[in-house]
């Protein structure tokens, strides 16, 4: 990722040594590493999310169930309208 060899990491360490101190130097590792497992978490949720809304567009709408259904049977004919009467 970031093209250090070896020798470069090596050298970073004991930077870090020297500045930090060997009392604070696990702290701060360990700081490091919970800070890193909640970025990769946040990242992970966040491409599932999106795999799922991806997913969801592929599949095509549900179309709703028409009102009818619930008034009667599916086969019964419409009601007639029947000719005014004059009196």
């Amino acid at each position: 990722m970031f093209g250090g060899g070896i020798t470069e990491i090596g050298f970073l360490l004991f930077l870090a040594f020297l500045v930090f101190g060997p009392k604070k130097l696990p702290e701060i590792a360990r700081t490091l590493g919970k800070g890193m497992a909640e970025l990769r978490r946040a990242s992970n949720e966040l491409k599932r999310s999106l795999e799922e809304e991806i997913t969801n567009m592929d599949r095509p709408a549900e179309t709703p169930s028409l009102p009818a259904a619930r008034y009667g049977h599916d086969d019964s004919e419409p009601a007639r309208e029947e000719p005014e009467r004059r009196s």
